[in-house]
């Protein structure tokens, strides 16, 4: 399906493919409020300065969807407010800001280089991913631009008290006096 509209409001995606046939598809300041994204195919999909405001993806392809790309003027980022992200793959979060979002039950192995948090909640299983914070390399942002127009791996009122961290590791500098971790039981033998 190719999204010709700027703006979108109170819709339902469901198994939408959004894909291309490999071909990249470039979602440049687009609009989503309170679209539901239920088991949709976003594969090689690119948002780039787009919106996403109290939006649900449930189920859906993300691992192959790059989720926070910036505009080449005015350098606008892409933000999620309020989503809910449920049971998905989440790979490639590029320069995305998530305020207020809500993670539950997903699959993330990655590093998060880029993507900011802000009053998000993780709830479920979280394995084998790597928050970088504003101390990390800014050779792995692709450019200096990116570098400078990103958060840099800000965590700030990350609840993460109902998520179970496994191979988890928090690099660069991450304040993590701002993160809730999770409460967890050593047992001693």
């Amino acid at each position: 399906m190719i999204l010709t509209d700027k703006r979108y409001s109170n819709q339902i995606f469901k198994r939408v493919s959004f894909c291309n046939g490999g071909i990249a598809v470039w979602w440049t300041k687009k609009k989503f409020e309170r679209c539901q994204f239920l088991g949709c195919d976003f594969s090689d999909v690119f948002a780039r300065g787009c919106r996403f405001i109290e939006c649900v993806f449930k189920s859906g392809k993300l691992q192959h969807f790059s989720m926070g790309g910036r505009t080449s003027v005015l350098l606008r980022k892409t933000i999620y407010m309020d989503c809910t992200f449920e049971n998905v793959k989440l790979r490639s979060l590029g320069i995305a800001d998530f305020i207020g979002c809500t993670f539950i039950n997903c699959d993330f192995n990655t590093a998060f280089i880029a993507a900011s948090f802000s009053k998000c909640k993780f709830v479920g299983k979280i394995y084998g991913c790597v928050f970088c914070g504003p101390k990390f390399d800014s050779y792995y942002y692709g450019n200096k631009l990116s570098f400078l127009v990103s958060n840099k791996g800000r965590l700030e009122d990350v609840d993460f008290s109902e998520a179970s961290l496994t191979d988890v590791d928090f690099r660069g500098g991450i304040d993590l006096s701002k993160v809730l971790m999770p409460h967890t039981t050593i047992n001693r033998m």
